[in-house]
């Protein structure tokens, strides 16, 4: 105990000095279970510099983040089946939250640290669920199969999610059912303030692979992204805290595919890069490239993992991970 002591007193020492000489925490942190050597969940900021690893395991698959940064809800196949199990980011030590004879994948915190959605074979088809975030008072949502990929509103009020090639809105009791949009089985990401829905549409619609956004009412379509032609394949995107920033995986088949030969998951996947893009460009601008990993279960860490208050009970920003602020003049 006085080991952590010490080591946490040095912590914010090395932070107060810091931000003494014009430093900073680096205000959007992703994360994403590596697939690369050893699965393990990684670290990296918006220019893909590599901050920190939080954990290895070899089963490890899809992650959510608690909204206070404390703990990481993810998929593992440790027991033979997928099951959900949390994680206390600060001593490392893991519970499992869902113990049915099923599959339960894609995790998703609920942004007022309530519920945790995921998608469940345990009903026959695969549907979506509600659980209390210690696991207990499981609540069916969907009925409707091939449902996956849950996303949160912030206000915790509805769910994004991926059914049968098309976008879907519900309440947070699954209620209310809404098709949005035509889209691949991707994934979907709703905006830090609640007004838009990142998703991937429908080649035939687009004339190519991008990142756009819908209301909740279907309406109001914009693009958020470059447009990529050609096959290639978007996965998982994923909203920055600020707003600034959203993340996807872009997977390039590997020429195996393109010969009609059969290619394994990991080996289709061998060919993805994170990309990070900047929100504001409309779509105009090319993506930052961030790194080059084989990779899933993109997330960005919850400004609470970020925080350096200790008044707050907060984690500490990335380890002590900083960033020199830009000159406020340039």
């Amino acid at each position: 105990m006085r080991t952590y002591r010490i080591l946490w007193a040095s912590l914010l020492l090395s932070v107060a000095l810091c931000i003494g000489n014009g430093w900073t925490v680096e205000p959007d942190v992703l994360s994403f279970v590596s697939k690369k050597d050893k699965r393990s969940i990684q670290l990296i900021n918006t220019r893909g510099e590599f901050l920190e690893t939080l954990m290895v395991e070899e089963s490890i698959g899809h992650l959510t983040w608690s909204p206070d940064g404390r703990s990481i809800a993810y998929m593992s196949n440790r027991n033979g089946d997928p099951d959900i199990y949390m994680m206390d980011v600060r001593t490392n030590t893991h519970r499992r939250l869902t113990f049915d004879d099923s599959r339960d994948w894609w995790p998703a915190w609920s942004p007022n640290g309530k519920w945790i959605a995921f998608g469940s074979s345990r009903g026959g088809e695969i549907d979506l669920y509600r659980m209390d975030a210690n696991g207990e008072n499981v609540m069916r949502l969907t009925n409707q199969g091939k449902c996956k990929r849950p996303d949160w509103s912030p206000d915790s009020r509805w769910i994004a999610f991926i059914s049968k090639s098309a976008l879907f809105v519900m309440s947070a009791e699954g209620k209310g059912i809404r098709r949005l949009a035509d889209t691949f089985s991707t994934g979907c990401a709703w905006s830090p303030d609640g007004k838009e829905i990142a998703f991937v549409p429908r080649v035939d619609a687009v004339g190519g692979k991008a990142l756009f956004s819908v209301d909740k009412d279907g309406k109001n379509r914009r693009q958020l992204t470059r447009l990529y032609k050609g096959l290639v394949s978007i996965f998982e995107p994923t909203w920055s805290p600020s707003g600034k920033w959203i993340a996807y995986l872009l997977v390039q088949p590997p020429e195996k595919l393109l010969e009609g030969q059969v290619v394994l998951a990991e080996e289709f996947f061998a060919n993805s890069v994170i990309c990070i893009a900047n929100t504001a460009d409309g779509g105009g601008g090319e993506p930052l490239e961030a790194t080059r990993r084989l990779a899933a279960g993109l997330e960005w860490a919850p400004e609470g993992f970020l925080s350096v208050s200790p008044s707050a009970e907060k984690q500490m920003a990335v380890w002590g991970q900083l960033k020199q602020t830009e000159d406020a003049s340039k």
